[in-house]
């Protein structure tokens, strides 16, 4: 019994855990990439230059990588809920007094909520990678750029 509640509460910390972990970094290095990005094409438009492609290209990626780094947040909160949830329903199962057709019911739940649960990993998983590949190479473009321009 002790260890489903602390894996309860190990459900709550880490669904808290998810929302403040390498995610700000990610939009950090995004946020600046994009304002230089910005920054290039407003130097570009007052000097009458063309706006290389390069620096367009960089900025989507930049926006894709906050994008999938949206995604992998959504999908990282919902599986630690349904972890929480899962063992909220393993600790509802312990009990001694339930019936049978209520402890199959409850059963059901866990195994719901742990496929639930496992799913959400993997795409929080990919997306976190998807995230971190657009991230280099937005960064990778911005160093081309800056190596051909300057």
């Amino acid at each position: 019994m002790e260890k489903i509640k602390e894996r309860k509460k190990q459900a709550w910390d880490n669904m808290i855990y998810s929302a403040h972990r390498l995610d700000l970094l990610i939009v950090s290095f995004c946020g600046a990439g994009i304002y230089v990005c910005l920054e290039i094409i407003k130097f570009s438009a007052t000097k009458s230059l063309p706006c290389n492609i390069l620096i367009k290209i960089c900025g989507s990626c930049f926006l894709i990588a906050v994008a999938f780094n949206f995604l992998s947040q959504h999908y990282g909160l919902k599986a630690n809920q349904n972890d929480y949830l899962m063992s909220d329903a393993m600790l509802e199962a312990e009990d001694t007094n339930l019936s049978d057709i209520k402890k199959n019911l409850l059963q059901f739940e866990i195994t719901k909520f742990d496929k639930l649960s496992e799913k959400n990993s993997k795409l929080t998983a990919r997306f976190n990678t998807y995230c971190i590949i657009v991230l280099f190479i937005a960064l990778a473009i911005m160093l081309i750029y800056f190596i051909t321009t300057f």
